[in-house]
């Protein structure tokens, strides 16, 4: 584990200085009470971190280890959440990496399979010494840094500190993000808390590619969990052990929410051979399939989920996406609506029925379907999104379009345009400084996006900039930008000439 100094260093050098902008040492001339307190306080939630994670580690009947995963207390009882797929094949568990010696597992109490988590009890817990972790209210800043609890074998230490590259919706898990640190598998299960210290998410780690995803910690309290509650003796001859505590299937839908359909694809089918008989999973390879080609496959999947479960509605889902793929809006209506019929709870369809609405011009069934999608789920970047562009486009007051693609924004930064739309709306209100404030964070994120280019250009005219439009609009020219060369012919000509 890191020493309290070397903690103390790394908060001091990567919160305060990156965040304020300033050298440490004119942070602390400036202003030493209050950072000291502020120090002292994330120091606190990082001890309380490290003292309620500790390393479980799957030895077989022979006494050979042959897995290891991190996992951490969540409350006073000693309940414990760690990774399914340890559970798998394990004759025992060993707690390490932990004070209390006396700790043991006793019972496993249940699983999340769409997320590969565990919730287990461990004996010795001592509620007086022993310090156990809460989820936090909010939900995670995709923009600001994280602090995973990882394995210490790490090569980086017991402290990893790092961000978020991108914002993702898995199916059943909701809103869940790539981070940028390299772990091992050793890692999966590590509590990662904010730079305020407050437990917002539990690393996953993908086994085809080797990714590092914080998963929500609101998991923990929600009803997904299927119960168990046996005794660790009696859950290793539990005959379903090894379809309750597969990886497959998080690590699937994790991929589908990438958009990398073959090798969600190919996960599903892995799932499917342990729970052949699941119409769900039918359903979500019949989304794979549809999005890569395979409609053969996609329509067996299609007609398999209904034949299990006719009323398993994301079957429709998948084919709803095949014709909205094609701009085929009338039978994408038809099939969402029958999905949404039979389950009413999936967000992102009402996401997708809005979108299928909008193609057939029906603009107020479309607002009225981004609306229901964030009763939903509130933190579903795309319904803020479609909501703020719908509204932007036909709206005559374009406030309620700014706060909606604002909030789109905060959900999920690296959604594609989103901050080239919001410099739109304040450019069209003459917010020069503003707008280009905008554009810079759309082409920090995607430096092609010649849209961007384009208006940022414009701005830079309007505040008598000239050259730095003209700038801008040769770049955009060059991405294939058509606009952009008549306004260079219209306003650079002379600046050229000058210039040589």
């Amino acid at each position: 584990m890191k020493n309290f100094s070397s903690r103390m260093l790394v908060i001091i050098k990567s919160i305060n200085a990156k965040a304020v902008g300033l050298p440490v040492f004119i942070l602390f001339a400036t202003a030493w009470p209050a950072v000291c307190k502020a120090q002292l306080k994330i120091l606190e939630l990082i001890d309380k971190t490290e003292s309620a994670s500790f390393t479980l580690t799957a030895h077989n009947s022979i006494g050979l280890a042959t897995d290891t995963a991190r996992a951490f207390f969540i409350s006073a009882d000693g309940l414990a959440i760690t990774s399914a797929s340890l559970l798998a094949n394990a004759d025992t568990l060993i707690v390490s990496d932990h004070k209390n010696s006396s700790l043991a597992i006793s019972r496993v109490l249940a699983v999340q399979q769409m997320a590969n988590l565990a919730m287990v009890q461990l004996s010795g817990y001592n509620s007086k010494e022993d310090n156990f972790l809460s989820p936090a209210r909010p939900p995670f800043d995709a923009r600001g840094e994280l602090m995973i609890f990882p394995h210490e074998s790490e090569p980086s230490g017991s402290l990893n500190i790092g961000r978020i590259s991108k914002v993702i919706q898995p199916f059943m898990i909701g809103r869940a993000a790539i981070i940028t640190l390299k772990t091992t598998n050793a890692s999966r299960s590590a509590p990662i808390i904010n730079n305020s210290g407050n437990l917002i998410g539990i690393l996953h780690k993908t086994a085809l590619n080797d990714e590092s995803v914080l998963l929500p910690s609101s998991l923990i309290n929600n009803n997904d969990w299927i119960a168990i509650n046996q005794s660790w003796i009696l859950f290793k001859r539990n005959t379903g052990r090894a379809a309750l505590c597969s990886a497959h299937y998080a690590d699937a839908l994790i991929l589908q929410a990438e958009e990398k359909w073959i090798e969600s694809a190919r996960l599903f089918n892995a799932a499917l051979k342990i729970r052949s008989e699941d119409p769900r999973l039918y359903a979500l390879r019949c989304i794979s399939r549809y999005q890569y080609g395979n409609k053969t496959g996609a329509e067996e999947d299609f007609s398999k989920a209904l034949n299990i479960n006719s009323n398993e509605g994301l079957a429709y889902y998948g084919r709803a996406l095949f014709h909205l793929k094609n701009g085929q809006s009338k039978m994408a209506i038809n099939d969402l609506l029958i999905c949404l019929e039979k389950d009413g709870s999936i967000a992102q369809g009402f996401v997708y029925l809005g979108q299928a609405q909008q193609l057939a011009n029906e603009i107020k069934k479309a607002y009225a379907s981004f609306s229901h999608a964030m009763e939903l789920d509130s933190l579903l970047s795309e319904a803020w999104y479609e909501r703020g562009r719908t509204s932007m486009q036909h709206a005559t007051d374009q406030t309620p379009a700014l706060n909606d693609l604002q909030k789109a924004a905060r959900l999920n930064p690296f959604l594609p345009g989103v901050y080239t739309l919001i410099g739109d709306i304040k450019l069209k209100r003459n917010d020069y400084l503003e707008a280009i404030i905008e554009y810079e964070r759309a082409l920090r994120i995607n430096p092609r996006d010649d849209l961007a280019l384009m208006n940022r250009g414009l701005a830079y005219f309007n505040t008598g900039l000239k050259e730095r439009a003209c700038s801008d609009w040769e770049k955009a020219g060059e991405l294939g930008n058509p606009m952009a060369f008549k306004l260079i012919s219209r306003h650079c000509a002379n600046l050229r000439r000058n210039n040589f």
